[in-house]
């Protein structure tokens, strides 16, 4: 039991530089061009302990009343701890960008950052925003809703490409 404190401990010191520095406010992105609502796709998730991943679907609605943009990939932690069983899963984001067109799948992307969650029954999480790769559009987490049992904490990233309704 100490080996796995030790471990847990040592593990959260390495991420905390790491979640301090994603905290900081994104480069270019400004602006709060719509909504972003994640869904994982039910049984689609793997999970590795140091890493996992499950399938998502997503809804963007432009801030500007423009058509709804589809989107699907996948979410997970690229390196560091997940026990999670979540049955459901849904994650909202406010867009931030300081230049967005509407209809163009702009999202399309790796997105990554620093983000934690704890779930038992229902979820309570902190994720600080989370970036496009080329600094362009952050994606900031305002509301997460999951019910299952677990703990996740480490880099987490998100991948999306264009989806039809």
């Amino acid at each position: 039991m100490k080996r796995v404190i030790f471990y847990l401990s040592l593990l959260a010191l390495l991420l905390l530089p790491a979640w301090n520095v994603s905290a900081a406010k994104p480069k270019n992105p400004e602006k709060i061009s719509g909504t972003l609502v994640c869904k994982a796709v039910p049984h689609s998730g793997i999970n590795l302990l140091i890493h996992s991943t499950k399938g998502i679907r997503c809804q963007f609605r432009p801030k500007d009343g423009e058509a709804i943009e589809y989107y699907k990939g996948e979410t997970g932690i690229k390196f560091g701890l997940d026990m999670s069983l979540n049955e459901r899963e849904t994650i909202t984001y406010s867009v931030l960008a300081e230049q967005f067109i509407p209809g163009t799948h702009q999202l399309s992307g790796k997105y990554s950052g620093a983000g934690g969650q704890a779930t038992f029954g229902l979820s309570a999480g902190k994720s600080n925003p989370i970036e496009k790769n080329d600094g362009s559009i952050a994606l900031q987490p305002t509301a997460e809703k999951s019910s299952g049992v677990g703990v996740a904490a480490g880099f987490t990233y998100i991948y999306l490409e264009p989806d039809t309704p």
